[in-house]
């Protein structure tokens, strides 16, 4: 199981950023959280602040006395003592001290604009570890500034808390703070102050899985340092929009982008934040299973961490560039990968990271496994277990604890397999970790059917694919509003590209006109100078006259090849009003028969074979199935892994769409069996297949703007979907409505009304295959 964590942190300066917390939200190495560095003692500090917390209290005479005595060396070590001092503290106690300092101060700060400035910065140093107290020093910062009308000081204490609001998770309480501070900092005409305030909201927004809100905030901050000319916040802009576009699904777009930010950046020697990018370039091609090109991105990445020279964050690239190497699924590449997690694994301990060096220890487990080298393996994932056992790091645990099921699986082991799998089931139940609890009843099925517990093991498989089925819709859900708000961006900067061709159209025009005027004036000694640049003119326009053909014929065959490649994707008719009006209403049918199909046993054949193989499995099937829905006059909607959806009686009406269906059924059915017998004929694995139809009204239609989608929606879609659930493979089971249109035509077998999920109880018929009256 592979989790990738989020940081917010500024490695220039080891500190989080008080006015725009989002800015440096970038994902660190696969499977790692970066968790808060201190700062460095800040230099010189205050004598009077600082003695009273190094010296022995009461002080003993003795040692006072010498640095009392004016004589040259007491006097040098007197001015020396704030550096050696902060040389020889630990690194750890640098935040505390700057705290404590602060503290001090407010102690005898007066109540004017400079103690809001302390309180909140006060707040800041002791915002994570002591929350509460945060937010009352910040209240009192709030209190102060309203009273003194100190709106940029008011602005920050609401923005500070919203970050004391974000700390708890409280991300809805969180945004209400930071919109009061954007409403104040856009009074004061702040922009700067503004862009790090939208930064803010859209962080809060993806936090709440809200991507098209988080887009739209991001993007105004972006407008925001575009005006500025700020190339380095712009890059961070990006960066950040790019997180969420990633987050949402649309790689395509987020690799777009980080480019962008990247292209900015290179040439700044900004090392810190380019070396981001080139991790979070990696990780969007890591989560493609593009790992030969991640690990190029990973590679780039760790040059650059070197330079820097920060041990973690080396620490971190080396685990990036093992776990895309172990990835590749090359035994060498598995060995390879060890050397760098082991890199990473010395540097973890020499600095006590233990964040690290659980995360680490669970990747050696699994490169080990890979190696088929299961001691190793163990001894591994045994130390990472303890360590996350002892942070109650529970993600980490249900990682750590899958990999150890998976060992033990592979070891024989099937019972103390069992027990990792319920406990790191538990833990994603809890955390809702859909994906993670996808896997757990997945490996609950097949280590049943090892066990001989059949009944066990049936159970998981529906829980499974139950699980599956939700996953998908909402990710469909997701990706929908994703694509929506990526198409609002672009119509909006589409907008701004025609205003600025305008406005340049304008200026030309201008130009030309005062060109004229001044042709003019120049009288007859210009007259010759006239003649040679209206020949220039005219040659230049008949060049242009020739580039246009050009282009307009290049468009015309884009044009030919952009409607051939609609057509495919979408019905005719549904094409053509794409074309004509640019959108496609949602139209609604009556009476329609939609087809749901799905293999049985495909989990367990399709981890027998390689990913090439199976692709060619299922294209085999997919395209006689396309040839006999084409045939039976049925269209065809899309494919869902191992699932095959169409229907009957769109986009064009007609009175037999539920008996086509039924007879493309028959002769999927028949095809499914003429290619079993010919596969176990050769040995080969073969499918079998589960087919549910019902008759019913639905609505149809395209949804979003890019990459096109023909796909239809409805009680009825969902019903023929429980329908494939409950039947059995190798059958075709139809709902009572379809039944009544085929009854005269097929001979069925009523199977009772049995149990649908979230439909109660429905009368389910098998439909039989005919005598020679009825040929499929």
């Amino acid at each position: 199981m592979k989790k990738r964590g989020k940081w917010i942190w500024d490695p220039t300066s080891r500190k989080f950023n008080p006015e725009a917390i989002g800015i440096w939200k970038l994902p660190p190495s696969p499977r790692l959280r970066r968790v808060k560095m201190p700062r460095p003692l800040p230099l010189p500090l205050p004598l009077p602040l600082l003695l009273p917390r190094l010296l022995p209290r009461p002080l003993p005479l003795p040692l006072l006395r010498p640095l009392l005595l004016p004589r040259p060396l007491p006097l040098l070590l007197l001015l020396l003592l704030p550096v050696l001092l902060s040389l020889l503290l630990p690194t750890a106690t640098a935040t505390a001290q700057t705290a404590d300092s602060l503290a001090a101060l407010l102690n005898t700060a007066p109540a004017d604009t400079h103690r809001v400035t302390l309180l909140t910065d006060y707040a800041w140093e002791i915002n994570e570890s002591e929350t509460d107290q945060a937010e009352a020093k910040i209240r009192e910062a709030l209190a102060l500034a309203q009273k003194l009308n100190f709106k940029s000081g008011e602005a920050t204490a609401w923005n500070g808390l919203g970050v004391v609001e974000e700390i708890r998770g409280n991300n809805t309480v969180a945004i209400a703070h930071y919109e009061k501070a954007l409403t104040l900092r856009q009074g004061l005409r702040d922009q700067r102050g503004a862009a790090g305030v939208l930064t803010n909201i859209g962080k809060a927004y993806e936090s709440l899985g809200k991507f098209p809100e988080s887009l739209s905030q991001h993007r105004e901050s972006l407008t925001i340092y575009e005006t500025l000319k700020d190339s380095v916040r712009m890059a961070r802009a990006l960066i950040n929009i790019s997180s969420v576009l990633s987050a949402g699904g649309a790689y395509q777009e987020a690799f777009s982008e980080m480019n962008k930010a990247r292209l900015l950046l290179e040439n700044k020697g900004d090392m810190a934040t380019t070396s981001r990018i080139y991790t979070q370039l990696g990780s969007n091609r890591f989560d493609l299973d593009m790992f030969l090109k991640a690990k190029e991105w990973y590679a780039k990445s760790l040059q650059l961490r070197e330079q820097l020279g920060d041990p973690i964050d080396i620490a971190d690239g080396l685990v990036d560039l093992g776990n895309a190497l172990d990835e590749l699924g090359i035994l060498d590449s598995s060995s390879l990968a060890i050397q760098y997690y082991m890199r990473a694994l010395r540097i973890y301990r020499k600095e006590d990271f233990k964040p690290g060096i659980g995360l680490v220890c669970n990747n050696l487990g699994d490169a080990y496994k890979h190696l088929e080298q299961f001691e190793e393996a163990l001894q591994y994932l045994r130390e990472s277990e303890r360590i996350r056992l002892e942070m109650d790091d529970e993600p980490g645990l249900m990682e750590t604890y899958n990999t150890l099921n998976d060992v033990l699986y592979r070891q024989g082991k099937i019972r103390e397999s069992l027990a990792y799998i319920r406990r790191y089931s538990a833990i994603a139940e809890k955390i809702g970790n859909s994906n993670a609890l996808m896997g757990a009843y997945k490996d609950f099925a097949r280590a049943y059917v090892d066990l001989g517990d059949f009944s066990k093991a049936y159970d998981y498989q529906v829980k499974y694919n139950e699980l599956r089925f939700k996953v998908i819709d909402e990710k469909r859900a997701q990706n929908i509003e994703t694509q929506q708000a990526l198409t609002s961006v672009q119509e909006r900067q589409l907008a701004l590209d025609r205003e600025r061709n305008m406005a340049a159209l304008r200026d030309a025009e201008l130009a030309t006109a005062r060109t004229f005027r001044n042709a003019l004036i120049g009288g007859a000694v210009l007259l010759l100078l006239l003649a040679v640049l209206l020949f220039n003119r005219n040659r230049l326009r008949a060049r242009a006259n020739r580039l246009l053909t050009t282009k307009n014929e290049t468009i015309e065959r884009e044009r030919q090849r952009a409607d051939t490649l609609l057509q495919n994707i979408l019905p005719e008719k549904t094409a053509e009003e794409l074309k004509t009006y640019g959108t496609v209403k949602p139209v609604h049918y009556e009476s329609v028969t939609v087809l749901f199909s799905d293999f049985k046993n495909f989990t367990t054949i399709a981890e027998a074979l390689s990913p090439e193989e199976l692709v060619r499995e299922l294209d085999e099937y997919f395209r006689c199935f396309d040839a006999i829905v084409t045939k039976h006059r049925l269209e065809k909607i899309k494919t869902i892994g191992d699932a095959y959806m169409c229907a009957g009686g769109l986009p064009e009406p007609n009175e037999t769409h539920a008996l086509d269906t039924v007879r493309a059924a028959l002769e999927m059915q028949q095809t499914m069996r003429d290619l079993g017998a010919k596969k176990a004929a050769s040995g080969k694995p073969f499918f079998e297949m589960r087919i549910g139809i019902n008759t019913g009204p639905v609505v149809a239609g395209v949804v979003g703007s890019h990459k096109f989608a023909y796909d239809i929606w409805g009680d009825t879609v969902n019903t023929a979907a429980r329908l494939e659930q409950g039947g059995e493979p190798g059958k075709i089971n139809i709902s009572e409505t379809t039944w009544e249109k085929v009854r005269r035509e097929f001979q069925c077998t009523f199977r009772g009304k049995l149990p649908a999920k979230n439909k109660g109880e429905i009368a389910m018929y098998f439909v039989e295959i005919s005598s020679g009256e009825y040929p499929v």
